[in-house]
């Protein structure tokens, strides 16, 4: 049981590892005050950073209006030609776009303003612009990268002794560690940063690394160990006003003493943070408080009362477009009614769990391509930084020629033709670029079918074990046609979307093999299709619903077909060879 709402609840508690503090205003229009103090103080410098700093300040809560911010500061830097007023109101507008999950754009500011810091010569906020570089790559999952900018950014810190960016780093470093699964590491990194901000009484680094090793502890299953850090960062939020670091730490302490079976006190704690985000409206984490209840009260076994708090959460998460707590939910209901017998009401939630799943489905394909988006720009900048060091030394070598020989006439047809060939070099990569770009998001939309199969799946398996304690013949033969209707219409969907992006990359495929092979069923010609992406039985058995066996007898009368005789030739090599 705690193992299971561990898995479930987990995203909650990683909520405070992120840049930026949660300090939380009573009001949006807190801004506005915001914007009449700076427009009555006449030092621009003092007004950039005011800016700036309420920027990071709801940069998690409202991202928007935190953009907007640090455009403002961008802008009355620009007037006054404050050149580290730039840096730092880009710095920040990468941070914003970070959590507006516009990546592509986080990472153009990213580099400009680390090219920008380096050019002026402004070391620390170069340090703190490498911080945002390595976030960009957190989210390209090129950890590597990441933790290297993250220790550059130490090292500057290091020099010019800025305690907080030294802080700021080590928590970052603790927190790719933990990503990545090492513990060990992590914990030792966070505690260095603990150390740092204990120094200088960092409120704001202190409460966020004594979440970060609550976490940890929760990951570990060392509920008591998690519960005692998170309260230190409560005491924290208590005395800075962070309400809303204030209704998290009540969360997840909920969270902690759920698992440990303490429900009583973990209501207590749920209850309050409830409060907090139904005074402020924050949907999203009512709907998580109301989730949590509902476990709480499931495992309690006081069943009516969890489906309350599940039908909350499904509401609260539906206004806020939170369809990982709206399928959380639906599927405890689910699994309650299905107890209860109640076929009507178990039925209702499956629907309501498909449309949240098929919802979730559309929101994650965007955030793919969303990073795919980043790893394209990414590659294309490095490729870019590769030609301009290459036209760098031809200049060069061409300099080097035309001084040795004196012959620059000579040198000038050489350095032309020279760079004839490279356009057609790059006309050729372009080409390539492009085919291995179509071909990583034939292999996202072919990853994604084989989910959302999977999830189809599994809601057939729901609805049968629904059918099987149906006590009308009416109820059965609904839910029955139910279930072959959704597998129907995926088929052929499927399939459609499947086949229009393999014609992209292996355009005319089709067209040779029907001309080779007339005699090929449709079904068959699917199976070559699979085959050429060198994919295994087992991912075209999770793709198309079909057995192993009967894969394996169709591959066999392929290869008849085919006319391929030779038990040595390979029937995926053989059709890669087809063009």
């Amino acid at each position: 049981m705690i193992e299971k709402i561990v898995r479930i609840r987990f995203f909650l508690l990683l909520v405070l590892l992120v840049h930026g503090s949660y300090l939380m205003p009573q009001n949006i229009g807190l801004i506005d005050s915001l914007r009449d103090v700076i427009a009555e103080n006449n030092f621009q410098e003092q007004k950039v950073d005011a800016l700036i700093s309420y920027s990071s300040l709801i940069e998690n809560i409202y991202p928007d209006s935190a953009l907007q911010l640090a455009i403002d500061a961008h802008s009355i830097a620009a007037e006054a030609n404050n050149q580290k007023g730039i840096v730092k109101a880009l710095t920040q507008q990468g941070y914003s776009y970070l959590k507006l999950k516009n990546y592509s754009k986080a990472f153009t500011i990213a580099n400009n303003t680390k090219a920008m810091a380096k050019r002026t010569g402004f070391e620390p906020e170069l340090a703190n612009a490498l911080v945002l570089e390595g976030r960009v790559y957190v989210e390209l999952g090129d950890f590597e990268n990441s933790t290297k900018y993250y220790f550059e950014s130490l090292k500057i810190s290091e020099k010019f002794e800025d305690k907080k960016g030294i802080s700021v780093a080590l928590g970052n470093i603790g927190i790719n560690y933990f990503q990545q699964q090492n513990h060990e590491k992590s914990l030792e990194y966070i505690n260095k940063s603990l150390v740092v901000a204990q120094e200088i009484q960092d409120y704001i680094q202190l409460k966020k690394q004594y979440n970060n090793i609550g976490v940890i502890y929760v990951h570990l299953q060392k509920f008591d160990s998690a519960i005692i850090f998170l309260k230190k960062a409560l005491e924290i939020n208590l005395k800075i006003g962070d309400t809303f670091g204030e209704g998290l730490n009540y969360l997840n302490i909920g969270f902690g003493l759920m698992n440990m079976g303490e429900y009583d006190e973990a209501n207590s704690y749920c209850n309050k943070a409830l409060a907090l985000f139904t005074e402020t409206g924050n949907h999203t984490q009512i709907a998580k408080c109301n989730l949590n209840l509902g476990y709480s009260s499931y495992y309690d076994e006081k069943t009516d009362k969890s489906i309350i708090f599940f039908n909350n959460a499904i509401n609260e998460g539906q206004i806020n477009r939170n369809f990982s707590d709206v399928n959380d939910a639906a599927k405890m209901l689910v699994k309650i009614y299905t107890t209860k017998n109640d076929d009507i009401n178990a039925f209702k939630y499956v629907v309501i769990e498909k449309n949240a799943l098929d919802s979730l489905y559309v929101i994650q394909k965007k955030d793919i391509v969303s990073k795919y988006e980043l790893q394209y720009d990414y590659e294309k900048k490095e490729f870019e930084d590769r030609l301009a060091a290459k036209a760098k030394n031809n200049i060069l070598i061409v300099l080097i020629i035309s001084l040795i020989s004196g012959l620059i006439v000579l040198a000038l047809v050489l350095s032309r033709n020279r760079l004839k060939s490279k356009n057609i070099k790059l006309e050729k990569e372009k080409i390539q670029a492009e085919l291995d770009l179509k071909n990583k998001e034939l292999s996202v939309n072919l990853l994604s079918l084989i989910k959302k199969n999977e999830m189809l799946t599994e809601i057939s398996e729901k609805l049968k074990l629904i059918e099987k304690e149906a006590v009308k013949a009416e109820t059965k033969t609904a839910i029955i046609n139910i279930s072959k209707e959704i597998r129907k219409s995926n088929d052929d969907k499927m399939w459609k979307e499947f086949s229009a992006r393999f014609q992209e990359v292996h355009s005319g495929f089709y067209e040779v093999l029907i001309q080779k092979f007339p005699d090929l069923t449709q079904n068959e010609l699917k199976l070559c299709a699979y085959l050429r992406l060198n994919m295994s039985t087992k991912d075209i058995s999770e793709l198309t619903g079909q057995s192993g066996l009967t894969l394996e007898t169709a591959r066999y009368r392929l290869r008849k077909k085919l006319g391929i005789t030779n038990s040595d030739v390979n029937l995926v090599t053989f059709l890669l060879k087809i063009n």
